[in-house]
């Protein structure tokens, strides 16, 4: 077994700016507000959440509730880094959120980039070539074809502007983003599956060599049946 040692993060004495990247988006679908909040007891919601590997098609609204309680920005602060620092759901190192959350559907050939802010996904144009391998390729690991893929693209930069060695950060706030959301999917009463596939490499292959790296990919789906 070989440990790969990703160093001691601490945060830079000058932090350094970083400039987004700007993404090449077509259709903006904005989501449905959430109407109804969810109201499970979180031991009941502790005690639902498991990985499940059948999935029915999401409607929008369920969705659009899935998303809006695990990965919506609640509130933003100006900072020193050249973008805005978040609060959501998840814990995110020095509040940065460096990683996109990219929807496929099923039945839809397009990739989908939600926007936290504005609780939007806008249409990634020009990705399908490079992304489309990604979806064969997790095909392989878990069939799914029904469920929604949420594909975790960190935006490496953002962290690494701000800690030194801060590679094993991006990876813990992954691992937040996927907790949070597979409690979120269990008070749903929706199926939610994390993959071991990264994302990798098809994911970087969306931006300059360095900008982007995949670090997770989930099924996400309405339940089939009984949950145990």
């Amino acid at each position: 077994m070989t440990w790969i040692d990703l160093g001691n993060p601490v945060p830079r004495q000058y932090p350094e700016r970083y400039e987004l990247i700007q993404w090449d988006v077509g259709e903006i679908f904005t989501l449905p507000t959430l109407s109804e909040e969810l109201d499970w007891p979180f031991s009941k919601v502790l005690n639902a959440r498991i990985s499940q590997r059948e999935f029915g098609t999401l409607d929008d609204k369920q969705l659009g509730t899935f998303l809006w309680n695990a990965c919506r920005t609640r509130a933003v602060a100006v900072s020193e880094l050249g973008f805005d620092l978040e609060h959501r759901a998840s814990p995110s190192a020095g509040a940065i959120h460096p990683i996109h959350i990219v929807i496929k559907r099923p039945g839809d050939g397009r990739w989908w980039l939600y926007q936290p802010k504005t609780h939007e996904m806008a249409e990634l144009k020009n990705v399908q070539s490079k992304l489309n391998p990604l979806y064969e390729h997790s095909l392989s690991v878990l069939e799914g074809n029904n469920a929604t893929r949420i594909l975790f693209m960190a935006e490496t930069g953002k962290t690494l502007g701000k800690y030194q060695d801060g590679c094993s950060l991006i990876w813990r706030d992954a691992g937040a983003l996927l907790a949070v959301m597979a409690f979120v999917a269990a008070a749903q009463g929706l199926n939610f599956c994390p993959l071991g596939i990264t994302g990798e490499p098809w994911a970087s292959n969306l931006a300059e060599k360095g900008k982007l790296a995949g670090v997770g990919l989930a099924l996400l789906g309405s339940p089939l049946g009984d949950r145990f």
